[in-house]
């Protein structure tokens, strides 16, 4: 959430949910539709994003192609413990164990709502009414291990 309010822009904020450490800079700005180099430099300002450790520097020092694939970026790491350490799809594979093996049937309308998230954000926010129910049916200590598993820490 905090990181939405800080990145206004939709293709930011999609970059944020792409960014690997594996794709290169190029790879990204064509496949994410209105994404310009000034963006990257916009996250990296933030320190949202970060150049991979080793890799060629972003503003162009080496013009061969080979280099470009160097280029690659990944997530800054986080400061805060509720940030995420998994990617949308292990995000919501873990989020839906963690529903079923923790709440069973009583989680249905928690499994439809992961289902229907389409961002890490949304996941977010289920995962908290997740770590919610737990708590109140489970108790503290239960609360905090599902915390841990979805938010690291």
């Amino acid at each position: 959430m905090q990181t939405r309010a800080l990145v206004k822009e939709r293709s930011q904020r999609n970059l944020l949910l792409l960014i690997d450490g594996v794709k290169s800079e190029e790879m990204l700005l064509a496949n994410v539709v209105g994404l310009k180099p000034e963006d990257f430099k916009f996250l990296e300002s933030l320190q949202l994003i970060a150049p991979v450790a080793g890799s060629s520097s972003r503003s162009g020092a080496s013009s061969s192609s080979a280099a470009g694939a160097d280029k690659a970026v990944v997530p800054a790491p986080a400061e805060s413990a509720e940030e995420h350490l998994l990617d949308y799809s292990e995000f919501t594979a873990a989020l839906t164990q963690l529903i079923s093996s923790e709440l069973g049937l009583r989680g249905f309308t928690l499994t439809l709502a992961v289902d229907k998230a389409s961002s890490i954000g949304e996941l977010r926010d289920v995962a908290t009414r997740v770590i919610d129910q737990i708590r109140e049916r489970k108790g503290l200590p239960a609360a905090e291990k599902a915390r841990r598993t979805l938010f690291g820490g």
